[in-house]
């Protein structure tokens, strides 16, 4: 997610090649996938639509306060995956509690048919223009807010419409409920419905052969999300379900774990990396590949060294603010 994120402005257009393009597709649904697991997995310790409701409501608050104080752009309307995550954290409790897992199942079945259907009929739009504040009134932005045209990208076009990308946090929480029922993400089972699920998008994917864009620089293999690609990324998630699973023992997931555990607070921390560190030093944007990824490689050694001293100060430091343990994720 954060070599996507940097290279809409710090890579140059010609550089962004498939291989590249590729790396960089399949952090979000994970990212969604894993908060609706979450949702589950916790729902022993907090069972209540309003405790969920309040997380989901924070998550969006965040996603727009990143929007008008770091983008300078108006909130709500392009619909980053801030807000999806934070509209899908209710949902899915209220599916999770309402729902079994046959049901749920139904559910991500018909969000993946139903999406290129609705797609086709109202036109999927590629042109997707954030909107930044000096450029338009407040009376004008609140006419465009509940507008059609906004209504259409929360549900279909935008960054992270909930059609089709609810269903990664249904599937999501398909996982969390096998999780917590003993259910092994190792056995053989669970490897074969991986290697099955990315095989069938794999050939969805170039049996569909959709026309893929860069979005406003930003060059995820998801614009438009493509059956093809919604199998193909569960699919892949799943094996790597099993493959941390099989090498947990390993230290390099304890190197990265710190990240993990601060999810939200590392993603508006890249965010703010990049735009009042990277951005202002001008020449380190429009980068060719061979500069980029040394950049891309400091910055996750920040970021990992930041999750650390987080740890450190959540060990040490049990009754901070709400606000502030939220962010962190204490």
């Amino acid at each position: 997610m954060v070599a996507a994120n940097f290279s809409a402005s710090l890579l140059q257009p010609e550089d962004k090649v498939f291989l590249f393009r590729l790396y960089g597709t399949f952090a979000a649904p994970l990212f969604v996938m894993l908060a609706g697991m979450m949702v589950v997995v916790t729902g022993a310790r907090h069972g209540t639509f309003p405790h969920y409701f309040e997380r989901g409501l924070l998550i969006v608050v965040c996603g727009c306060l990143l929007d008008v104080l770091v983008w300078r752009i108006y909130p709500l309307l392009g619909y980053d995956v801030l807000y999806l995550t934070g509209l899908c954290i209710p949902i899915v409790h209220l599916l999770s509690k309402a729902c079994r897992i046959t049901a749920r199942i139904v559910i991500i079945g018909l969000l993946v048919a139903f999406t290129p259907v609705l797609q086709m009929l109202f036109e999927y739009r590629e042109e997707l223009i954030s909107v930044e504040i000096a450029s338009l009134s407040f009376r004008d932005y609140l006419r465009l807010l509940f507008s059609e045209s906004t209504a259409q990208r929360l549900l279909l076009d935008g960054w992270f419409p909930v059609m089709p990308w609810l269903s990664f946090a249904v599937t999501g929480s398909v996982l969390g409920s096998l999780y917590t029922q003993g259910y092994s993400f190792v056995s053989k089972r669970f490897l074969a419905s991986g290697i099955t699920i990315l095989g069938i998008g794999v050939v969805l994917w170039l049996a569909q052969n959709p026309h893929l864009v860069i979005r406003d620089g930003y060059s995820e293999l998801f614009y438009p999300p493509s059956t093809g690609y919604l199998f193909t990324a569960t699919g892949l998630i799943f094996l790597g379900f099993y493959i941390v699973e099989r090498t947990r023992q390993l230290a390099v997931h304890r190197v990265f774990l710190k990240l993990g555990h601060a999810s939200l607070f590392m993603y508006i921390f890249h965010q703010l990396i990049l735009v009042f560190i990277i951005t202002p030093l001008g020449f380190l944007n429009n980068q060719p590949l061979a500069v980029f990824i040394p950049t891309y490689l400091v910055v996750i050694a920040v970021m990992v060294a930041a999750g650390h001293i987080l740890d450190r100060i959540k060990q040490k430091h049990k009754n901070l603010p709400f606000i502030v343990r939220f962010v962190i994720g204490s």
